[in-house]
């Protein structure tokens, strides 16, 4: 079965076409004051009136389209910026549980397991831990680059990242990696470090990640990446 979106444009394309050849056998004095000048005229109208309704169900279609779109990118994002880098943190398996641990410094009990230990570092571990990093930086530029396709909010992946942020493991790898990422990224994760250093190791309270989002938010630093990266 045809759907609404042909039928409507062929009955429309249908109709001018009949007008069309009417016209050409229809003296133009007598059809004036004739009956088929008045059904093609009405015939006329109604066309545009047909074109004018598909035009809106195409309008609303594209937006429902559009809502499905962003939707399911909502939960890609997701997948890849968040669980995607959490499931990698809980099977690792070579990296320093003091690295691990500092990158959920909201987690009280993560804290208390590691403080005061330093695991001696090995092969693996610095590569398994700067693998780690990596992926968690270019979360950071993924996020820069598709930030409004998902209905995620800045609120809620600022506050994931800022937590990230708290790690001082993180930050020296971050310190000897970044330049192998966009100036934009690099402009970001330095905010985020900055703010991260301000709120309180292990962090109890989590409140203090929303104010110091909403702190981040207005930072004319942030307001330029974003405007820097086109979005």
């Amino acid at each position: 079965m045809l759907s609404y979106v042909v039928m409507i444009p062929a009955i429309t394309i249908l109709l001018l076409i009949i007008g069309g050849i009417a016209a050409l056998f229809i003296k133009p004095v007598e059809f004036k004051d004739s009956r088929t000048s008045v059904f093609i005229s009405i015939m006329g109208s109604i066309a545009v009136v047909v074109l004018s309704f598909n035009v809106i169900l195409n309008t609303l279609g594209l937006e429902s389209q559009n809502s499905i779109n962003r939707a399911k990118f909502t939960k890609e994002a997701i997948d890849k910026l968040w669980l995607f880098p959490n499931q990698l943190l809980k099977e690792a398996e070579h990296a320093r549980p003091e690295f691990i641990a500092s990158l959920y410094y909201n987690n009280a009990t993560f804290y208390k397991l590691t403080n005061g230990k330093t695991t001696p570092s090995t092969l693996r571990s610095e590569a398994e831990e700067q693998y780690i990093t990596i992926v968690l930086i270019q979360s950071w530029e993924d996020y820069l680059t598709l930030r409004n396709l998902d209905h995620t909010g800045e609120i809620v992946w600022l506050h994931n990242f800022i937590q990230w942020a708290q790690s001082p493991y993180l930050k020296k790898k971050y310190d000897a990696i970044k330049y192998n990422f966009s100036q934009s990224t690099i402009d970001f994760g330095d905010l985020l470090f900055e703010y991260a250093a301000r709120i309180p190791v292990p962090s109890e309270n989590p409140t203090v990640y929303k104010e110091t989002v909403e702190k981040l938010l207005k930072d004319t630093r942030l307001q330029q990446i974003f405007k820097t990266t086109g979005h």
